[in-house]
């Protein structure tokens, strides 16, 4: 793999190359995880048998394919600490082919019990095999239990290598090796941030020194824009706002990723599956699809339409229009007494589809909210011929998708949605970074949240949060 240093990161690898305990503290973007990449990779090279630990499972994931070609084993340190617990008393297997998966979706609360480091520190001292190197990223968010079974990983405490990669950022997690390990080498500092434009580099800075968000001086160099809200449909209007935008710079939103502050994981956010409309995707794919069948159903599964009597094309097809026809008419036929004792507002106030914030299709009275829908109407509506040339355009979508979930649909292009944890060590193109239903206990907790979000942006950083004027 062909990178090219700075002369603070060259610098830093001599560095690591010389001692066998090091730790390399630096600021977001200053480049840990690519020299921690990097070593682990020379060393592995060099017939080391070399451990990876960091917290994120969806950073390791990361890891392992910028890995492959080697023999470093890589884990999350909740991951690693439970395949310790399964080999217990299976000590002739040590390494495994596969890293273990998880039983339930990842959360930042994950973390092992007391019971399940004592094991895994014992399962350790029993243990044939360990590695020549243990190299720890994120280590600022290694609790000290955690970080005693990453150095009971080395095969030999004077001659293994121990290094570890951490965010000194003191609104962070405070964390200092110097305190848990008295022998280890001074820490090397990596102060240049080189992942993020001049822009989004600026107010990160301003965040790691306390500094107030002052968006609009940095909203001049056309990296950063805030967009504030008073209500959820206009956050929802923001987000579609923003996103469009973020088109202009990457087509298709390839490299645009949205996070969210919300307490809960990203597959719990009140944004998930949220859809949005895009200029560009209605003329660049005008019939792709539309989920009608489901609204159908839910409109007539009551009178006795069945799933199978619908076709799975993506628009209705006339022999769908003439079936649900003749369907209605047949009912109104059958149940004409009852019916008729049935309130009717069609004179009123007509149906119409409507197409919610998540894609789904539903009918409502137009001009009346709330109203009720009657069967009578129901059925008229979809006696018409015209039912489903009523139907909104039938073009792709947006859809803000949580990694595993919401996925498969022919007619939504899926954007990453994610929480803070879960995008911790990662990065993306552009980032725009949601500021909904969270809550801290203090200020320095607030600005170390906006200093771990917004740092994950590479070239475009746009903000949506609550107007609190």
């Amino acid at each position: 793999m062909d990178v090219t240093f700075t002369e603070q990161q060259s610098q830093c690898l001599q560095y690591l190359r010389k001692h066998h305990r090091a730790a390399v503290a630096g600021c977001a973007g200053s480049g840990k995880t690519l020299l921690a990449v990097q070593f682990a990779r020379e060393l592995d090279e060099g017939g080391m048998l070399v451990l990876l630990l960091c917290r994120n499972p969806f950073l390791a994931e990361k890891l392992r394919g910028q890995l492959q070609n080697t023999t470093v084993q890589i884990f999350a340190i909740t991951q690693w600490i439970r395949y310790l617990n399964k080999a217990a008393h299976r000590p002739d297997i040590f390494l495994p082919r596969e890293p273990p998966g998880w039983e339930a979706p990842w959360t930042q609360y994950d973390a092992p019990s007391h019971s399940q480091i004592y094991t895994a520190l014992d399962t350790l001292a029993r243990l044939f095999q360990r590695f020549d190197a243990v190299i720890l990223d994120q280590a600022n968010d290694f609790e000290a239990s955690w970080l005693d079974v990453a150095e009971a990983s080395l095969a030999d405490e004077e001659k293994s290598r121990f290094v570890l990669f951490y965010d000194d950022n003191p609104l962070l997690a405070h964390f200092s090796p110097l305190r848990s390990y008295a022998d280890i080498q001074a820490p090397v500092a990596l102060s240049e941030n080189r992942r993020s434009v001049e822009g989004i580099s600026a107010l990160v800075q301003q965040l790691r020194s306390y500094g107030l968000l002052a968006t609009q001086e940095v909203e001049q160099q056309g990296a950063v824009r805030e967009w504030l809200y008073s209500s959820e449909a206009e956050l929802f209007d923001h987000l579609q706002s923003a996103l469009q935008a973020a088109e202009e710079q990457f087509p298709g939103l390839k490299d645009v990723v949205v996070i969210t502050a919300e307490t809960n994981p990203g597959r719990l956010s009140k944004l998930a599956g949220l859809v949005i409309d895009s200029p560009c995707l209605v003329k660049a794919a005008p019939e792709r699809g539309l989920n009608w069948q489901s609204a159908v159903l839910r409109s007539l599964q009551g009178f006795g339409l069945l799933e199978s009597d619908l076709s799975a094309a993506l628009l209705p097809t006339a022999e769908d229009i003439r079936h649900v026809n003749r369907f209605c008419a047949a009912y109104q036929a059958s149940h004409r007494r009852v019916l008729s004792h049935q309130q009717s507002y069609a004179g009123k106030y007509a149906l119409k589809w409507h197409l919610d914030s998540f894609g789904e299709l539903s009918l409502h009275r137009e001009g009346k909210a709330g109203l009720d829908v009657s069967p009578v109407d129901l059925l008229r509506f979809f006696a018409a011929p015209g039912w489903a040339a009523a139907l909104p355009p039938a073009y792709q979508r947006y859809r803000l998708t949580p990694p595993g979930v919401l996925v498969g649909q022919p007619y939504y292009q899926d954007v990453y949605l994610t929480d803070i944890p879960s995008f911790s060590g990662l990065e993306a193109g552009g980032v725009v970074f949601v500021l909904y239903n969270y809550f801290v206990r203090d200020n320095d907790e607030f600005l170390g949240t906006l200093y771990l979000a917004l740092s994950r942006a590479r070239k475009l950083l746009y903000i949506i949060s609550p107007n609190e004027s």
